[in-house]
């Protein structure tokens, strides 16, 4: 097997790893903080609050994986989170129930993973051919997926047998195990001199990223700003909305909360793989497509809340998660066409830090959305129902908006 083909499949299976051990160590810790506090709005918060390093600091990520090493990134990074883990697993054991720590630590997590995936995106322009990158990106999406169904499932089961204590524990083993394996990765490198000091030379790199994407290739910057919209209501809405109404609304136990998970996670793997099959499609102008899906499907989220007083919560549920399965493959797609149009029109030697400011650009509504969907839901009860509606008006207008917008550059 060729050397740059086995390093692609090592990535793939470490990440595949590290990503169930953050799936598993997220799920733990947000369970546990909504089953202290059983509040929408401190919930909205924390979860807001550990988003925002993926606002301020993927662009530096991005330019670090330019810079540096990527394997040595990607062992440092999963080195990081192994500690964290350990960490926090020992004072957990300790009998602190710190709803702050444990909001520290998941927003430490998020800072982690602004260096990994910009580390794990630029690398495979520097490992494939060219026309290998869709179906790589697939399968990278795939792997995110896959974690995604995997974790859930996992915490959801073992979260009332074995403890949130038990299941950090575990997810440190996850991250140790990544780490290794990333030693074995081989991925060209070829050291950039800098000029002046490294702080200086990460911002000459950051200030070249967003000339680029604003100038040269508009396009990018045009996708970012729309899609940032679309964001702004709908990763609130999976963050905040999902947990709350099926844990705290619907009053449903932690594997029930795990199979609605898990389901998702299910659509996202499917969304990986209908990527390849739908590559006629994947076109920066198709991407208003993909849009108007996520405007429909938040219909029967809005449904689902009329439902709550009745004594079946059967049907909400499914409606909930039918949903956001909906909403979560559309996502991905949309991703998997941003990036890959990325990484096909982009110079190497600045992926890493275009791919970051991009997603920097489409995430930095998300923790004032998280904050104002909380303290939404805290107060509206069944109102909720119009506020979701008014989501999927504002959406299916942002579709016709990047239709207009992204047919041409």
């Amino acid at each position: 097997m060729p050397q740059n083909k086995l390093s692609f499949y090592l990535i793939v299976i470490s990440q595949f790893i590290g990503l169930v051990g953050g799936a598993v160590l997220r799920f733990a810790i947000s369970l546990h903080v909504l089953d202290l506090t059983g509040s929408a709005e401190v919930f909205a918060t924390m979860v807001a609050i550990s988003f925002l390093p993926m606002v301020l600091f993927s662009p530096i990520g991005g330019a670090i994986a330019d810079r540096f090493s990527k394997k040595v990134i990607l062992v440092i990074v999963d080195s990081a989170k192994t500690l964290l883990a350990v960490t926090l697993a020992l004072i957990l054991f300790g009998g602190s129930q710190s709803v702050i720590l444990l909001g520290a630590a998941i927003t430490l997590l998020s800072v982690l993973a602004t260096a990994y995936h910009p580390a794990v995106t630029a690398s495979l322009p520097a490992i494939l051919k060219p026309e290998e990158l869709a179906k790589a990106n697939g399968t990278i999406q795939g792997i995110q997926a896959a974690s995604n169904l995997a974790g859930p499932v996992l915490a959801g089961f073992l979260f009332g047998w074995a403890g949130v204590n038990n299941l950090v524990a575990i997810c440190a083993a996850f991250f140790l195990f990544s780490s290794l394996i990333n030693i074995f990765i081989k991925i060209p490198y070829n050291p950039r001199k800098a000029e002046g000091n490294i702080i200086k030379a990460i911002a000459a790199d950051l200030k070249e990223g967003f000339i680029y994407i604003t100038k040269e290739n508009p396009i990018l910057f045009k996708a970012a700003t729309i899609f940032t919209a679309v964001i702004f209501f709908h990763q609130a809405m999976l963050s905040v909305t999902f947990p709350y109404m099926i844990r705290v609304a619907f009053e449903m136990s932690e594997e029930m909360f795990g199979f609605a998970s898990a389901a998702i996670g299910a659509s996202t793997l499917a969304a990986s793989l209908a990527a390849g099959k739908l590559k006629n499609f994947m076109q920066m102008k198709h991407l208003s497509y993909y849009i108007t899906i996520i405007g429909f499907a938040t219909i029967p989220i809005a449904i689902s809340v009329l439902f709550v007083s009745d004594n079946s919560r059967l049907l909400p549920y499914l409606l909930l998660t039918g949903g956001f399965m909906i909403i979560m493959f559309s996502f991905i797609l949309c991703n998997i066409l941003i990036t890959t149009y990325t990484q096909t029109t982009v110079p190497q030697q600045i992926v890493g830090k275009t791919i970051s400011i991009i997603v920097a650009i489409a995430n930095m509504s998300v923790p004032i959305g998280q904050f104002t969907l909380g303290f939404l839901i805290e107060n509206l009860g069944q109102a909720q129902f119009a506020l979701y509606l008014s989501i999927c008006i504002i959406t299916l207008l942002l579709g016709i908006l990047a239709r207009k917008r992204l047919s041409t550059p």
